[in-house]
């Protein structure tokens, strides 16, 4: 039998929301100092959001391939979806 890889998953939604919370204080918080929206890193959550996602991973000392690695490459570009 034929060994696979994992398939690659994002960290889930509220590990990172827990994570900058512990570091930052807020998903608000962490907008404000950025100026941005509160909406711009809530939605980075759960979709690509490349500000959003660049400022959580910023935040957290990560790339975004390593929180979004379905999301985004190893090179930090943004992987294109099967609807784009």
């Amino acid at each position: 039998m034929p060994y696979s890889n994992p398939p690659v998953q994002n960290m889930h939604p509220e590990d990172v929301k827990a994570a900058v919370r512990k570091k930052f204080g807020s998903l608000a918080a962490l907008a404000r100092q950025n100026g941005v929206s509160d909406s711009v890193v809530r939605a980075a959550l759960i979709r690509p959001q490349p500000t959003g996602n660049r400022i959580i991973a910023k935040c957290l000392e990560l790339s975004v391939h390593q929180l979004w690695p379905e999301w985004y490459g190893s090179d930090g570009q943004r992987i294109p979806s099967n609807d784009e």
